[in-house]
C-alpha cells in the first residue's frame, strides 16, 4: 500500500461518534436476564460494527427460551430501553474537534456504517452533523455490510479518492476488517464494548479521538495532510 498524503477521513458511527454500542448491549443484557439468561460480551461483540448475520440476539434467546415473546414484541422492547438509554447522548470526545479540523485542512470527510440510513439520518439530524459528511452511506446502499469492504469502498469512490489516499476512524473488529480488506489504512478507537476485540492489524490504536490532532495522527502513521 503506497504512503500519500490523506486526503479523506472515513467515519464509522455507531460507537465512534456516538456510544449506542453500550446501550445497545445493556437493553439486551436486560432482555436476557428477565428470562434468567446471560449474554456475555464476547458472544454479543461477534455482531457489533456488523449485522445479526453475524449473531443475532432474538433468534439467540429464543433458541434458549423457547417460550419467549415473538421476535416482534423482543425487538420492540428492545428498541424502547435503547431509545430511552440514548434520549440525551452526545457526541463522544475529540469528534467534534477532529471533523472541525479536516474541514479547516480541506479534508474531504464521508461516514460509512452497517447501521440502515433512517438511523444515521436521525442521528446526524439531531447531532447537527448531517452537512459535515459529503458523502454517507449505510448497509442499504451496499450489497454487504461489514466486514465486507462495501462501505468504505463506495465512500471512497464517491469522494473520488482511492483506498489509499483515505483514513478509517473504526471501533470496532468488524470495522477493522472492513478497512482492512478495502485496503484502507485503520485508526481504531475502542470503547468498553469492544476493548477487547483483537486490533492487530490496526494502523494505529486510540484511546479517545480527544487524544490527538489529524496532524499528529498523520504524522504517527508516517503521513501527512493532503493541503
Amino acid at each position: 500500500m503506497s504512503v500519500s498524503p490523506v486526503k479523506a477521513l472515513l467515519f464509522d458511527f455507531d460507537g465512534l461518534i456516538v456510544d449506542t454500542e453500550t446501550p445497545l448491549y445493556e437493553a439486551w443484557r436486560e432482555l436476557y436476564q428477565m428470562h434468567a439468561l446471560e449474554l456475555p460480551l464476547e458472544t454479543y461483540v461477534d455482531c457489533v460494527g456488523s449485522t445479526t448475520h453475524r449473531f443475532d440476539p432474538i433468534e439467540h434467546l429464543r433458541s434458549q427460551a423457547p417460550h419467549a415473546p415473538e421476535p416482534e414484541v423482543l425487538a420492540d422492547r428492545h428498541r424502547a430501553k435503547v431509545e430511552e438509554a440514548l434520549a440525551s447522548r452526545e457526541t463522544l470526545p475529540g469528534v467534534r474537534e477532529r471533523i472541525a479540523e479536516a474541514q479547516e485542512a480541506g479534508i474531504l470527510l464521508g461516514l460509512a456504517s452497517s447501521s440502515t440510513s433512517d438511523w444515521i439520518d436521525r442521528w446526524l439530524n439531531q447531532l447537527g452533523l448531517l452537512e459535515s459528511f459529503t458523502v454517507v452511506r449505510t448497509r442499504d446502499m451496499v450489497g454487504a455490510p461489514k466486514p465486507a469492504p462495501d462501505l468504505f469502498l463506495s465512500a471512497a469512490e464517491a469522494l473520488g479518492v482511492a483506498p489509499h489516499e483515505a483514513l478509517v476512524f473504526e471501533d470496532s473488529a468488524n470495522g477493522l476488517a472492513a478497512a482492512h480488506a478495502a485496503e484502507i489504512p485503520c485508526v481504531v478507537v475502542p470503547n468498553q464494548i469492544t476493548g477487547l476485540s483483537d486490533f492487530s492489524r490496526a494502523a494505529l490504536r486510540l484511546q479517545s479521538l480527544a487524544e490527538c490532532g489529524l496532524e499528529e495522527i498523520a504524522a504517527r502513521l508516517g503521513r501527512s495532510l493532503a493541503s
